[in-house]
């Protein structure tokens, strides 16, 4: 029963941060949106900072399963990576920009508490992602699909690693009008996509 009401409580707080923004929401209304006093809900969370940790943990895991499904289809370690890389940069099409605006707001909680349980799962989910990408680097090495001379498992973790960082960073970048040329975040981080794969085609 306590493991279900905190995830509920992590899954009312999770929906109310992507609708209206990390700072908005406060503990209260969190509390108040469930059910539960707030000295309840301090049993399951003891401040602010812990709760985004377990939000961030659970929209990381539910990355992870795409990642996973992703893996698991019957095609070559090149085509996965490129079916990662077209993920992380359709999270642009989403309307309301949720997750884009949480991953940049979350960025002020990056102080967490080491010695909490949310922090182990933290790093738990950041493990089990770098796992994933890991088994894809290592398949490219046996498929070749992934050409060779490049430090493959490196190159799979930077390209990962600075699409979804560049995923945040092109969208929420406001850029002169009076540029000679319009800059879509879209279109930016495409052209960044090709230019990685053509680097490692085999």
């Amino acid at each position: 029963m306590k493991q279900q009401r905190r995830e509920q409580i992590i899954e009312v707080a999770k929906e109310m941060i992507l609708k209206n923004d990390v700072q908005q929401v406060q503990l209260q209304d969190v509390a108040k949106e469930v059910g539960i006093g707030i000295a309840t809900f301090y049993r399951y969370f003891a401040n602010k900072e812990l709760l985004i940790l377990a939000v961030h943990n659970e929209i990381i895991s539910q990355m992870n399963l795409e990642l996973e499904r992703i893996v698991s289809e019957s095609s070559s370690a090149y085509e996965q990576i490129e079916r990662i890389l077209t993920y992380y940069i359709d999270l642009i099409d989403d309307p309301q920009h949720q997750f884009i605006k949480f991953f940049k707001a979350i960025e002020a909680y990056k102080q967490m508490p080491q010695d909490s349980n949310e922090y182990h799962d933290y790093i738990k989910v950041r493990r089990k992602m770098a796992h994933v990408l890991y088994l894809i680097a290592k398949k490219g090495e046996k498929d070749q699909s992934i050409r060779e001379g490049i430090d493959i498992p490196e190159y799979v973790f930077t390209v990962v690693q600075n699409i979804s960082y560049f995923t945040v960073e092109s969208f929420l970048t406001e850029h002169d009008p009076e540029l000679p040329v319009k800059l879509d975040p879209k279109k930016q981080l495409q052209l960044i996509k090709e230019m990685f794969l053509n680097f490692i085609k085999s």
